[in-house]
């Protein structure tokens, strides 16, 4: 799981649940939802979120069990990467 947090300082995990089918493979979260999620994210937390969410998917890239999860972490990396450039959001020390 990648943690961060949402614009009210409350925690926020993807996936948010660790629901596996009968063939023991993490389900997904709907697409729909990947948009929404990536607004939620406080803005000061989205590079150091995209960063987890790629380390996380480079570490389980391997694993079965965890390829459709890792291809929505890929996408919401370039969703939330989308919104820094969108908002023109930069943290300190990056200007």
């Amino acid at each position: 799981m990648s943690l961060t947090f949402d614009r009210e300082r409350r925690p926020l995990s993807f996936p948010p649940s660790l629901q596996t089918d009968e063939a023991g493979m993490i389900l997904p979260c709907p697409s729909d939802e990947l948009a929404g999620f990536a607004e939620q994210v406080a803005p000061d937390q989205l590079l150091s979120f995209v960063r987890r969410l790629i380390n996380v998917t480079r570490k389980r890239r391997r694993q079965i069990r965890w390829s459709a999860v890792n291809r929505q972490r890929m996408e919401l990396a370039r969703l939330c990467i989308e919104r820094i450039l969108a908002e023109r959001i930069v943290e300190a020390g990056f200007n």
